[in-house]
């Protein structure tokens, strides 16, 4: 029988470029009735993106809007006011770090 290693860390996908990484390095996005939450505690649908030095990687943010992969990991359609509400909150969390 196969014996899993202890697990350190949670492991989660980017929706942006689709590596797996631990939690830590990782930034979550949520989508619930009271709207859209960076890197915050909320409940609802979530959304991960990779972290940079100064917050959520552009690079990750721009493919994952590109890709439409909020929508996917939301199980929702997301209106294009909500992807600037996005990253006007991912800009001011690296403005803040």
């Amino acid at each position: 029988m196969r014996r899993r290693p202890e697990a350190s860390e949670p492991v989660r996908s980017c929706i942006g470029c689709r590596t797996r990484r631990p939690r830590s390095a990782l930034v979550r996005i949520t989508r619930s009735a009271r709207g859209v939450t960076v890197d915050g505690a909320s409940d609802g649908r979530g959304a991960w993106l990779c972290r940079s030095a100064d917050g959520v990687a552009t690079e990750c943010l721009d493919a994952a809007i590109t890709a439409r992969a909020f929508a996917r990991a939301w199980r929702a359609d997301v209106a294009p006011s909500e992807y600037v509400t996005i990253r006007e909150m991912a800009a001011r969390r690296q403005r803040v770090h």
